[in-house]
This record gives structure tokens, sequence and C-alpha cells, in this order.
């Protein structure tokens, strides 16, 4: 993995902290996101994902808070 600045690893930490289900990790560029809880099946139909990944920190939390409202809703947050 690429040397991090300081930015990054305080964005890293700030996110795992906020989203704790999740581990964040940075490869290639991207910003990632795993659950460290696999989604069930009727989760993912409901559009639940395992992992994903987005440009920067500001899409993924984006993408995270999306992937805690549908959660929410199935009532699994």
């Amino acid at each position: 993995m690429d040397e991090l600045s300081p930015s990054e690893r305080a964005h890293l930490a700030a996110i795992e902290s906020t989203y704790p289900g999740w581990h964040i990790y940075i490869r290639d560029g991207w910003w990632w996101a795993s659950k460290h809880v696999p989604p069930t099946r009727e989760q993912k139909a409901a559009g639940a994902l395992s992992e994903f990944a987005r440009q920067g920190p500001y899409e993924l939390v984006a993408a995270l808070t999306v992937q805690l409202g549908i959660l929410a809703r199935m009532g699994a947050a």
C-alpha cells in the first residue's frame, strides 16, 4: 500500500470511528469500505453492499450514509 498522508490517515480514522461496522482503506488511489459482517440476502436485494469503492473520502462517506439508510429501513443498522 502507498504511504498515506497525515490527512488521509485522519480521514480514515474519522470515517472508521463514525461507521464502526465497516473497515475503511485506500487501495490504488480509491477509498474502500468493506462491511465487517456481510449483508444478508434480503439486505443485498434491498441494495446493501459488502464492499465498494469511491474516488475520495467525501464520496465514500456519502455512499456509507446511503448504506446505513438501507440497513436502517430494514431494522439492521
